[in-house]
């Protein structure tokens, strides 16, 4: 594994990369790339969008100030960040400080830890003092590089929506 991995927000120049990550999740519900874009929209809308969601400017209801950051690995998007710079009641209950998505040919190779690793470090530049994560009990994969990072479960729910048990996470930064 490379630890060449740059976790960073996107630039005007990212469109090639980011629209060749996007190819990366063919399939798969498109949010696990991007939140923002919507089919049809240009490379610039979307990145002002994510300037004001970076802002805390126009956002949209039950959202909350927050930063994507994409990770690149020599050029190339394979997974994503969000970081959430605050918690509403529903990011408390599933979703937490930071959610992370690597595309698929990507997986288990210990890319998301490093990215988790980035993202974390990037909370405590925030200012933050402690973070929630959160992901599927069935996940075992994420929860532990949650644990990797020191988090300590607070308790499991059951998210009707997804119709899954949520292990909630708390990690002092």
């Amino acid at each position: 594994m490379s630890t060449n991995l740059i976790l960073r927000q996107l630039l005007d120049g990212d469109e090639a990369a980011f629209l060749e990550g996007k190819a990366e999740w063919e399939g798969e519900s498109p949010h696990w790339h991007s939140f923002s874009w919507k089919e049809g929209m240009s490379y610039p809308e979307m990145m002002q969008i994510l300037r004001d969601e970076h802002s805390g400017k126009k956002l949209q209801p039950g959202r909350v100030k927050h930063s994507m950051l994409y990770a690149f690995l020599n050029g190339k998007i394979i997974g994503r960040v969000s970081v959430r710079h605050e918690l509403n009641e529903m990011l408390r209950r599933r979703g937490g400080h930071i959610g992370y998505a690597v595309a698929p040919r990507f997986r288990q190779k210990g890319y998301a830890r490093l990215m988790v690793g980035h993202a974390i470090d990037f909370c405590r530049e925030l200012g933050l003092k402690e973070i929630m994560i959160t992901c599927g009990d069935d996940n075992v994969p994420s929860w532990k590089i949650i644990e990797h990072f020191g988090g300590r479960l607070e308790d499991k729910i059951w998210d009707e929506e997804d119709k899954e048990t949520i292990r909630r996470y708390w990690v002092t930064l």
